[in-house]
């Protein structure tokens, strides 16, 4: 009874992931488009950026579909609502596998890509995978800096305490 009552609204957990998803997606794709725009001039690889203008406004909302479903998906694999007593590194996979199939539909549907272009999927590809590497990185030392922080919490409660 305690757990329910000190637990987080299902509605804010969505949010935050939302918000935390969305605005990484932005600010990813600008800097990937001022990196584009420099490396290629006017020709662009991708729907994703218009010519000289940036995000579009059809950009942003296909980064916001994305940021919700990844929300969704965050909350269902990480929130302990779902999967109670599924390891960790499970979900973690089960995650990031869901993402990229996510993320690769995304690229179908709204035409991220020609879909005959195998070099521009593959550098996509390998693009997604190397970010969400360094985003599991910064996650794993997030986590293992928290659990240092809590064992000496711990150590020093069970120490006041004997």
């Amino acid at each position: 009874m305690d757990e329910e009552q000190n637990r987080t609204p299902l509605g804010i957990e969505l949010l935050r992931g939302f918000g935390t998803v969305f605005t990484t997606s932005i600010l990813v794709m600008c800097f990937a488009g001022m990196l584009i725009a420099r490396r290629s001039g006017p020709r662009v690889m991708s729907t994703l950026f218009s010519s000289g203008a940036g995000l579009s406004f059809n950009t942003i909302l296909q980064l916001a579909a994305f940021a919700l479903i990844t929300a969704v998906l965050a909350v269902l694999f990480f929130s302990e609502r779902f999967f109670k007593k599924t390891r960790f590194i499970c979900r973690l996979l089960f995650f990031f596998l869901l993402t990229t199939v996510e993320v690769s539909v995304l690229a179908v549907i709204f035409k991220w890509f020609p879909i005959n272009k195998i070099h521009n999927w593959i550098v996509f590809i390998l693009l997604f995978i190397a970010g969400s590497t360094i985003g599991l990185g910064f996650t794993m030392l997030k986590l293992k800096l928290e659990k240092k922080k809590y064992g000496k919490l711990l150590a020093a409660y069970k120490s006041q305490h004997k």
